[in-house]
């Protein structure tokens, strides 16, 4: 293709032609002019071709070694018109099929000669139309290859500083740019600061001007592509930028992933006078693309790699062994106190669970597999004789965290505590005994005065209050420390009917009404008879002594999917909010204003216990000054029932449940 530009076609004249290279140079066809030289011979004409680099050649036909000529160009991009006299069929055939063009009769007319300059001037156009063609499309083509080579470089790695440099150098590249860079915003938003540069001659780069290390995003150049989050492009010329560079040409391109800029890629002509297409807009804006989704990985997957090493050490760092297991029951993490206490070699992660980890208690909870977001938990004890309570929770999009927490200095504390309760229990029962036969037997030595009787019945009062809390502690010292119950198949119907038939005498004399609703087929359960009907009365009791007098008492009861539920509701004075969560703990009495607070604070820690060994719950509702209900849920004994969780159930009964612990 001419190199002088596309307006000028260069003609070799072959032969003896002198008139006709005066006459080309002479004339013009539209816009286009001709440059001619003209050479004797053919040897000289193939020296000339390389320095001269012809469009057309013109060839006497009568020049020894032309066809071999016309054979040695006919690859080149070069068109070829024959002078002479006509000539027969076969050879013109010939000349065509050496790739001849045109035929020029001698001698010359002006009118034949202009008739030729048009036809092979049409053929020269349309050549350099194809070559350009072909020229962007291969450039196109190698910013495609670029581009994809450069995408499969920023997939593979996750470090900005392997990243950056592949970018850059691309743009640097595809854009026949002399400089790039690329600048990346603070996490302000207002600052960009460059991240890296690169030029393609170190010699130019180091004498010219320095690129600052910031730019503002407000009144630079550079950050009008991040303010508008569009290209900028600008030459050719000289022009001054804000940051007191001069520069010839210029592209930057905002970095966008979706849907926010993250910073700007640039590329820069200092010297040359080239300016950038629109084709190299929209290519930098594909690499820009490209880079933008990269960072963003780099980052989040920094941040990942942060946030996991924080984590680690937050793991390492507890003293509570911790294991995760993943939902297909690999072991996908520990910590350095589970691999002490469970003697988990290092290999053991990425091993199955139970491969590795062969405690039956421990596999036993993992059985249990709770939902997404719930927590079961479980007791376990290890061959070191350390007792755990250990907690299995399911986590979204990880699988099963089991915590353990050491609980055996609790064990033995609460060991100690109920055999201190035990023997505290006994011994001062024997002394009370004593006393209170001492007490009733001061009525024999004498008369005693109304103000000696008021003495006698306030000590034997307070020996009571003492001995129901000695038998209070007792109960409940067996119940926690598995003391086994006397487990048999029983109606909750007769349960039921007898705790009321005892209260009534009591509900009677305060004038209460009580109510009593429940079907005839309730049915069975498994549980301690004996145990279960001090719960009812116990809640009845209760129900009792804090409803005013003529107040309503109602036992309700219902068989509910797999379970069956009674509630205890009254119309009495109720219970503050601030006191519902606490009142199921060991000696926990609300504190009512004005009144004196009776009881031991045992009662309902002993339901509690009671409910839960029968595998149960028990809590409370309550709304100050209208009254409270107890609801206790209990198995059905048939093993065919179908069972819903107890916390389901529980949500169908109340629309605001309230915990029991």
């Amino acid at each position: 293709m001419n190199r002088q530009g596309s307006n000028s076609i260069r003609a070799l004249i072959i032969g003896d032609s002198t008139a006709l290279a005066q006459m080309l140079a002479a004339t013009e066809s539209g816009s286009l002019r001709f440059e001619a030289r003209g050479v004797p011979s053919i040897p000289e004409a193939e020296r000339l071709l390389g320095p001269f680099q012809p469009d057309v050649v013109f060839v006497d036909w009568r020049l020894s070694g032309l066809h071999d000529f016309l054979d040695r160009i006919r690859p080149q991009p070069i068109g070829r018109v024959i002078i002479g006299p006509p000539l027969s069929a076969s050879e013109i055939v010939r000349l065509i099929r050496l790739g001849v063009h045109d035929f020029l009769l001698a001698p010359h007319h002006p009118e034949e000669i202009l008739d030729c300059l048009r036809r092979i001037t049409a053929l020269i156009q349309e050549r350099r139309r194809i070559s350009g063609m072909a020229e962007r499309l291969q450039r196109q083509l190698q910013q495609l290859s670029v581009l994809y080579e450069v995408g499969q470089t920023l997939t593979a790695s996750l470090r900005l500083e392997e990243i950056l440099p592949s970018i850059v150098e691309a743009a640097i590249h595809l854009t026949r740019a002399e400089e790039g860079g690329v600048w990346l915003l603070d996490e302000a938003g207002q600052i960009l600061r460059l991240q890296i540069y690169r030029s393609r001659d170190t010699e130019t780069s180091c004498t010219a001007s320095p690129i600052p290390a910031t730019v503002p995003v407000l009144d630079s150049l550079l950050g009008r592509a991040v303010r508008t989050g569009r290209p900028i492009l600008l030459g050719p010329g000289v022009h001054k930028l804000d940051t007191g560079i001069l520069v010839r040409s210029l592209l930057y391109v905002p970095l966008r992933v979706h849907g926010h800029i993250l910073g700007v890629l640039g590329v820069i002509n200092r010297l040359q006078e080239s300016a950038f297409s629109e084709a190299d807009v929209h290519f930098l804006t594909m690499l820009g693309d490209y880079a933008a989704v990269a960072i963003e990985k780099a980052r989040l997957f920094e941040a990942i790699q942060t946030e996991k090493g924080k984590l680690e050490a937050i793991l390492q760092g507890i003293e509570e062994p911790v294991l995760v297991v993943d939902f297909q029951e690999t072991l996908i993490l520990m910590n350095r106190s589970a691999h002490q206490h469970l003697g988990l070699p290092p290999q053991a992660l990425g091993q199955p669970f139970r491969a590795v980890i062969t405690h039956p208690e421990i596999l036993s909870l993992l059985d249990k597999k709770p939902p997404i977001g719930q927590t079961v938990r479980q007791e376990v004890t290890l061959p070191t004789r350390l007792t755990f309570q250990a907690s299995l929770t399911a986590v979204e999009g990880v699988g099963y965290v089991m915590v353990m927490q050491d609980i055996t200095y609790l064990k033995e504390l609460d060991r100690v505590k109920s055999e201190f309760v035990s023997i505290v229990s006994h011994d001062v029962r024997t002394p009370l005994t004593t006393i209170r036969g001492y007490v009733s037997l001061l009525p024999r030595v004498g008369p005693l005065n109304p103000r000696q009787q008021e003495f006698v019945q306030k000590v034997e009062r307070a020996m009571q209050t003492i001995v129901e809390l000695l038998n209070n502690l007792l109960d409940l010292s067996r119940l926690e420390s598995g003391y086994a119950l006397s487990m048999e198949t029983c109606s909750l119907t007769e349960i039921l009917n007898e705790a009321v038939q005892i209260i009534r005498p009591q509900a009677e004399e305060k004038q209460h009404t009580l109510i009593v609703e429940m079907p005839g087929d309730l049915p069975a359960v498994q549980g301690d008879p004996r145990r279960l009907e001090q719960v009812f009365l116990n809640l009845l009791s209760n129900a009792v002594k804090y409803t005013p007098p003529g107040g309503r008492i109602t036992v309700a009861a219902r068989e509910q999917e797999g379970y069956i539920a009674v509630r205890i509701s009254d119309t009495g004075v109720g219970i503050p909010p601030a006191d519902l969560p606490h009142i199921f703990s060991k000696f926990y009495r609300v504190q009512r204003e004005g009144e004196m607070t009776e009881g031991t604070g045992l009662g309902l820690a002993i339901v509690k216990s009671i409910v839960e060994r029968h595998g149960g719950r028990v809590w409370a509702e309550s709304e100050l000054g209208k009254g409270s209900t107890f609801t206790v849920l209990l198995p059905c004994h048939s093993p065919y029932a179908a069972r819903s969780p107890l916390a389901h159930i529980r949500g169908n009964l109340t629309q605001d449940p309230k915990p029991s612990q």
